[in-house]
């Protein structure tokens, strides 16, 4: 059977207790093909081994697809998603990733519901210039706001992975430190705090555009470590969202946004009818979809592909672009021209692109001194040699891989 009719039958196959298809959402994404899953030239042993220390295989919600890498162990659990997962998922490595699947998707189905809700806003086709990027800053923070609370504050937040599936999972919530079983110390500091409700979805939002919290304020957070632990991760990923979304979205744009620091963290105006409407009716269809598992709200991809692709004459930004679709007789010009940021993500995506298995000890141990010298000939001469996977068919040019 070939993936798609494997994901197709995931409605009705009788899942083993330990498969991680028994977790109602990430059931919902496998089987909903409309979700592509794709596979990249990245051997993802370089993150799993901590030798680079963030997760490369990328993300674009306008592509409807998550992107893994051919070497992983979601490559492997996708022989058998059906069974245990136990096998691939040492050190909760698996887990990780089949629930980044499942954030994913929830971002690419917010940009459905968008387009679908409010066509006139062109959230897929729309020219990203100077009039219209606040729009698709706010419209790119809620796909945010929907996936943190789908996956975390609606799930995991209250049971955890292991509740669902016994394989011994330490896994709770994804990307927040909010625990449901904490509510009554929250609620210390904020008596009318309510989580596992819609309404809770516009408390997100706003935080997450506004940096403001409602109900608590700094003096609580002093009094409470369990408080602290939660809010101060959501005060500081707020602030990243923000400048990442900024500068993903400037890169992608039709025309030259420049975004100075205090430009790309500044917060974004809710106040517009549009955007109200939009954060309500969101609000309905998430729970809908998570807490009740209601048919009908899958995915429902555009008439056309989206327009959401940088400008080919645009230098290539490798935060922000697929290394395996640059041709390398571009890469001396890129190098000598990277900051540091940028540079650091070229040097990860080149390494990664080789094999772990089939790079030697001895390079592992220069990678910081090529961190420090961003020297494209001393690159050259330390890896040319090393063999590469080539790119996927299916893998875009543009890809958010700064994380």
């Amino acid at each position: 059977m070939d993936i798609t009719g494997l994901r197709r039958s995931a409605v009705r196959a009788v899942l083993d207790p330990e498969s991680l298809l028994n977790i109602p959402l990430v059931k919902q994404v496998f089987a909903d093909v409309s979700f592509r899953f794709i596979p990249r030239s990245t051997d993802v042993s370089w993150t799993y081994g901590r030798h680079i220390p963030i997760t490369l295989t990328g993300f674009n919600p306008f592509e409807f697809a998550f992107y893994y890498g051919q070497d992983s162990r979601f490559a492997a659990w996708l022989d058998d998603p059906f069974s245990s997962a136990r096998q691939f998922n040492d050190d909760d490595l698996l887990v990780r990733e089949v629930l980044f699947m499942a954030h994913d998707y929830l971002h690419a189905w917010t940009y459905s519901a968008i387009h679908r809700l409010f066509p006139g806003l062109r959230v897929l086709h729309g020219a990203i210039t100077a009039a219209t990027f606040e729009d698709y800053v706010f419209c790119h923070l809620l796909s945010e706001t929907v996936a943190t609370i789908g996956v975390d504050y609606w799930l995991l937040c209250e049971r955890e992975v292991n509740a669902f599936c016994p394989i011994g999972s330490t896994m709770g919530p994804l990307t927040v430190s909010y625990r449901e079983a904490r509510l009554p110390e929250y609620r210390r500091f904020c008596p009318q705090l309510e989580i596992q409700t819609p309404a809770f979805f516009r408390t997100l939002a706003t935080f997450y555009c506004s940096g403001e919290f409602p109900g608590f304020d700094a003096d609580d957070l002093r009094r409470s470590p369990q408080l602290l632990k939660w809010l101060r991760h959501e005060l500081s990923y707020g602030v990243t969202q923000r400048a990442l979304t900024r500068r993903w979205l400037a890169y992608l744009a039709d025309e030259p946004i420049e975004l100075a620091e205090q430009d790309a963290c500044a917060p974004v105006s809710i106040d517009s009818p549009v955007r109200q409407q939009l954060i309500d009716e969101l609000a309905v269809l998430l729970w809908a979809k998570v807490k009740e598992g209601r048919p009908g709200t899958e995915l429902e991809l555009p008439g056309a592909p989206a327009a959401r692709h940088a400008p080919p004459s645009k230098p290539p930004d490798f935060r922000f672009v697929n290394l395996a679709r640059i041709p390398e007789q571009h890469w001396p010009r890129a190098m000598s021209s990277a900051s540091e940021a940028d540079f650091k993500f070229l040097l990860y995506q080149l390494l990664a692109q080789t094999p772990l298995s089939e790079c030697p000890e001895r390079l592992l141990k220069h990678i910081p001194l090529l961190l420090s010298r961003r020297d494209f000939t001393l690159v050259r001469d330390l890896v040319s040699d090393l063999p590469r996977r080539d790119p996927g068919p299916d893998e875009p040019r543009d890809l958010m891989i700064a994380n």
